[in-house]
């Protein structure tokens, strides 16, 4: 079941504790631009689940780069980051959504 999550946001799912650290890089292509590639953004999480140690991980929107990441016996995969970009103007850091899926492996 997908969720949205906003920056500096935590959630906890069976024990495993999510937080949503922000958004490190937004290269998406804004609505109303012609360009060259789709682009990706970069969102950071940290994952805690006693007793393993807290993992600091980088996920993107792009399938070209790492999407999901497995922790402890968990998969979070990053689904989605809203805002998308507008040639308008730029998006405030806490303005970011990000949309996750967490299964059991």
């Amino acid at each position: 079941q997908p969720f949205g999550l906003k920056v500096s946001e935590v959630v906890t799912l069976q024990g495993l504790k999510i937080t949503f650290e922000g958004v490190s890089e937004d290269s998406r292509c804004p609505t109303g631009v012609q360009c060259v590639w789709a682009g990706d953004a970069a969102a950071t999480f940290t994952l805690e689940k006693s007793p393993a140690a807290a993992l600091q991980c980088t996920l993107h929107t792009n399938g070209r780069f790492q999407r999901q990441t497995d922790y402890d016996t968990f998969v979070v995969k990053l689904e989605d980051i809203k805002p998308y970009p507008k040639q308008s103007g730029a998006i405030a850091p806490g303005d970011y959504q990000a949309t996750l899926v967490v299964t059991r492996r």
